[in-house]
């Protein structure tokens, strides 16, 4: 028995990962704890979570073999501590509870292997008692058996640094866990180690953030971490994104939900959710006894039923401020109860629905709901189908809506017959500060279209209409307009063919703009001479904090030109 012991105990050592022991320790009472990247499996989350339980990580270097069976023996009064995750087992015990190891030869429970008498022995094959001077079995002729090992080792450690570790390690010990941030993404961690992680949750009295995105944790470990959601009180941050997640495994975090009261963010992101798991966890949020803020369910497998549900439980619910529908199949009859939900829920302050097949008539039924909302200040409807149709039901909605901060319609093939029907909204907003256009075919009659926005509009902060085809022509209605505006500070043109022409137009603006202190104008085939104009106009600008103009076609005279300018200038940082 001893030595099959030893033989699994030395098997084991095999899953001993030195590096993340030496990692968790050096990091001491550091508040976050960055293990990403690192491959780890289950096994090593028995280490990580009984870091997480509190208890001390036992260093290799330290452990002892004692000299004698008797010293031993002495040893049974004490617990002692599993080599490979740190538990401390109960004295009555050589397997240890949380992971199978064998207990380690110095603590072993032998107090039935003392020294055999020098008497009869038994035969192990025929079990005649035999006398003690024969060492052949009388009746069979077997071998007398070998005696039990006895034990004459030496005492070995590192140096002197036993003592000090294990001084050190009780020290520690005596303290409260500081760890707040833990980070496992990007590894190989399985149901068994989100077993281990969630057993540990439940007793783990300070960790905020814990990330687990990018492994394989499938329904039975989330099953486990859910376990241990319905007991942390401190948790506010659960990051499951692209494991192997499924409805049956959402069932059982939705329950959790209903008891948890601090989890604010959860990231379900790239799983295999469906409508079934999006009922889950709407019947959760519809109780309103549910903490999250937010919730993303990006990248699943999510329909129209699913956003039925989610629509029911927005109604009533007023704790969830972000919701990410991204990468669903949502569509337009999906779209239609959210808008109903919009008119009621005053609460919810993003709503993320890239790429959902959304087209003119999911734009329509959002815009509704967006005349009579009064809460939601960012609308993502990047990579839909929206045309002048979608545009004009969108403008409408800006006039009647106060809140709305931020709107992202880039990939939406707007072109300028949707950037015309969108103008008159944008220069009758009241609250719009932050307008994303990138990829919408935008010209030169799209870009005619902005100048009255620009001109009329005194909310809009920042304009991104990057990589459309605005050329020199449409440069030159943005920047007449830009001459009077007092609100915009961000303009990035980046991907236009704008060329010097342009550049010249804009440093027109610079000359007198007092607003503007960010402008993108990366690969927009500026060349020496456009660099130049702007490099003049900076020697007296002090507003203009960045300049971006790289992948451009200047070479060393607009570098000089450049270089020359920012002798003069103390304020702004280029980007080359």
């Amino acid at each position: 028995m001893l030595t099959r012991n030893i033989s699994v105990t030395a098997a084991a050592e095999q899953y001993y990962n030195p590096e993340l022991v030496k990692l968790i320790d050096e990091n001491g009472t550091k508040p976050e704890l960055a293990l990403q990247h690192m491959g780890l499996t289950d096994n090593d989350m028995i280490i990580v979570a009984n870091t997480l339980r509190g208890n001390k990580v036992v260093k290799k270097n330290s452990r002892q073999i004692l000299t004698s069976a008797s010293t031993l023996s002495s040893n049974e009064k004490e617990e002692w501590t599993c080599e490979r995750c740190t538990l401390l087992n109960n004295v009555s015990t050589n397997i240890c509870e949380a992971c199978s190891l064998s207990r380690p030869l110095s603590r072993l429970n032998i107090t039935n292997c003392d020294t055999p008498a020098s008497t009869e022995w038994g035969c192990e094959q025929c079990t005649l008692l035999n006398k003690a001077s024969v060492t052949i079995c009388d009746a069979c002729a077997a071998s007398r058996p070998s005696p039990p090992p006895s034990f004459n080792v030496s005492v070995f450690e590192t140096k002197d640094q036993s003592q000090s570790d294990d001084d050190e390690s009780n020290h520690a010990q005596d303290k409260p866990s500081t760890l707040l941030t833990l980070n496992l993404g990007e590894n190989g961690i399985d149901d068994s180690g989100g077993e281990h992680l969630g057993d540990a949750l439940g007793n783990n009295k300070s960790l905020i953030t814990l990330n687990l995105r990018n492994n394989r944790i499938g329904d039975i470990g989330l099953q486990h971490l859910a376990a241990g959601l319905r007991n942390n009180k401190k948790l506010t941050t659960l990051d499951l994104e692209s494991n192997r997640i499924h409805d049956e495994g959402i069932q059982d975090l939705a329950n959790a939900l209903r008891s948890n009261q601090t989890l604010r963010i959860l990231n379900l992101g790239g799983n295999g959710i469906t409508s079934t798991g999006a009922q889950y966890l709407a019947a959760a949020l519809e109780t309103n006894k549910v903490t999250l803020r937010t919730l993303k369910l990006n990248g699943n497998g999510i329909q129209m039923k699913g956003a039925h549900y989610l629509a029911a439980a927005l109604k009533n619910n007023n704790t969830l401020l972000e919701l990410d529908l991204a990468a669903n199949h949502i569509e337009d009859e999906g779209i239609k109860p959210l808008s109903y939900a919009l008119r009621n829920n005053h609460t919810l302050v993003t709503l993320t629905l890239e790429v959902t097949q959304i087209t003119d008539d999911g734009v329509r039924y959002l815009a509704d709901g967006l005349c009579y909302n009064k809460g939601l200040q960012e609308l993502n409807l990047v990579y839909n189908t929206i045309t002048k149709d979608g545009a004009e039901h969108l403008s409408n909605a800006l006039t009647h809506n106060n809140t709305l901060f931020t709107l992202n319609l880039s990939h939406t093939g707007l072109g300028d017959d949707g950037m015309r029907a969108l103008a008159d909204g944008l220069e009758r907003s009241k609250s719009l500060a932050t307008l994303h256009m990138e990829y919408n075919t935008i010209k030169t009659e799209g870009a005619k279209a902005l100048t009255g926005v620009l001109r009329k509009n005194n909310t809009l902060t920042t304009l991104n209409i990057a990589s459309n085809d605005i050329g020199a022509d449409g440069t030159e209605h943005i920047a007449d307009a830009l001459k009077k505006n007092k609100t915009l500070t961000t303009l990035n043109l980046s991907g236009n063919q704008i060329g010097d022409s342009g550049a010249q137009q804009l440093s027109d603006v610079l000359k007198k703009n007092n607003t503007l202190t960010t402008l993108n104008l990366a690969a927009c085939k500026i060349e020496d001479s456009g660099v130049e104009y702007l490099a003049n106009a900076l020697q007296n600008n002090r507003i203009l904090a960045t300049l971006n103009l790289s992948s451009n076609k200047f070479k060393e005279d607009g570098a000089k030109h450049l270089a020359n300018a920012l002798r003069n200038n103390e304020v702004m940082s280029p980007s080359l």
